[in-house]
Formats: structure tokens, sequence, C-alpha cells
């Protein structure tokens, strides 16, 4: 008989932390037969002002980090690599918001899970520049999704209002609510149970352990939807400082 959870990630198109920790989180359900997992993609957005042309990522880190910026992007590549991430072909740091309206059109169709994965393949493996609206509706085709819908979201000179305001809304959420201050972000929650919080690219076995205390805690009688503070130490991230 199988058992059901649903993930909740808050997440930057923009993290290369977050492509990893699909990745990871991925191989983890993968080895758990038995489970029915629904994952769900919200948007956290780390920079609100990065150019709307995105600009190139070797600029983008020395700007930021100086003279570190080879030590991280090694480290995150590296890491990955380990994950069948490949980062063969990462030549832009993205402005996201385009991107993330993409995942919210993408969510009411059952697919963020799928546009993430897209997306993150596009801009680390593919060197696509996803701040272009062309390049997003090019993905948003692929995944099946609705011609009339994809123009109204992002064919034209504004971005759909209602979809923006979702965005807009969950990058609230997850900073003002939730206290979230880096991603990627995970909330594991099965039925009533207490949804139960994971920080960073956690290793596959780290969201097995979460993943049978969820489901083991499901028939409890508290119904609260508070995350469990006792998730475990932060894997690898990216917050608006910048990523470790």
């Amino acid at each position: 008989m199988s058992q059901s959870v649903k993930v909740t990630v808050f997440s930057d198109l923009a993290c290369p932390w977050c492509y990893v920790g699909l990745r990871r989180l991925d191989s983890a359900l993968a080895g758990m037969p038995g489970v029915q997992a629904e994952k769900e993609w919200h948007a956290y957005l780390l920079d609100w002002n990065a150019p709307p042309a995105g600009e190139p990522i070797e600029h983008a880190l020395r700007k930021k980090f100086g003279p570190n910026a080879p030590q991280l992007m090694q480290r995150v590549v590296g890491s990955g690599r380990q994950d069948g991430v490949q980062f063969a072909d990462w030549k832009w740091r993205a402005n996201t918001i385009k991107g993330h309206v993409l995942v919210a059109l993408a969510r009411r169709h059952g697919k963020s899970h799928e546009a993430n994965e897209a997306l993150f393949s596009k801009s680390y493996e593919e060197g696509a520049n996803i701040s272009d609206a062309e390049v997003l509706l090019e993905v948003g085709r692929q995944l099946g999704l609705p011609e009339q819908e994809l123009q109204a979201a992002l064919g034209g000179d504004e971005l759909d209002g209602e979809l923006l305001a979702e965005v807009q809304q969950d990058d609230t959420v997850a900073k003002s609510q939730l206290r979230v201050s880096g991603v990627p972000f995970f909330l594991i929650q099965s039925g009533d149970s207490k949804a139960y919080a994971l920080s960073g690219a956690q290793p596959p076995d780290v969201f097995q352990e979460a993943v049978q205390r969820v489901l083991k805690e499901a028939g409890a009688s508290s119904s609260s939807t508070t995350a469990s503070s006792e998730g475990a130490a932060n894997g690898g991230s990216c917050t608006r400082e910048g990523c470790t």
C-alpha cells in the first residue's frame, strides 16, 4: 500500500544549489518506491533588482564575491556533478521574475516541478538566458502548457498580473511568515502531520529520513501546519548575501 507526502519547495532559479537540491530530492524519492510524492515549487527571489536582461555569470560573481568567485563556482560544480548535475554551460545570472511567472503558470497545471527542472537545465546545462521571454515561452511549449495562457503570461509588454501577484505572495510568505533566509527550502508533510523543514540541498538520505519521519507522524492528532524546527543542519544554499 503506497503512502503519500507533499513536498513544498521554495527556490530561486538563479540558485545553483536549488538545481542540486532538485536532483537530490528526486534521487531520494526514487529510492522510496512505496511513497507517492506531490512536489510543488514556489518562488523565493534572491534579488528583485537583478538586471532585467540578466548578466554574464562570471561578471556577476566577481562583482559580488571578488577573488573568491572561482572557489565558489568550483564548490557548487563539484558537488553537483556527484548528483548528475554537470553545469556544462553556465553562462548567465538571470533575472528570474519572468521565470517564476512561468513556474506559477505551470503550477496551475500540476507541472511546477517539471518547469523548474527544465529551466534549471536551460540555464545551467544549455547556457540559455532565462531572463528572455522567448526562452521561457519555448520551455512552456515543451511542457505542453496552453499557448493562449503562455502568451497572456509572458508574450506581451507586461507580465500577467495574477501570476506576478502569486510570485510576490510566495516570496512574502517564505521571507516573512516562514522566516526562510536561504534556498532551497523544503517542507515535507503528509495529511495533517506537522510539516518537517529542511534547509539547503541535503543529501538523499536526509530527505528519506525526513519523509519516513513525516509518514510515521501522519496519524498524530495534531493538525498544525507549522514547520518543525527539528530539520537537518543546512546543506548548500543561496541567501540574498550569496551562496555557500
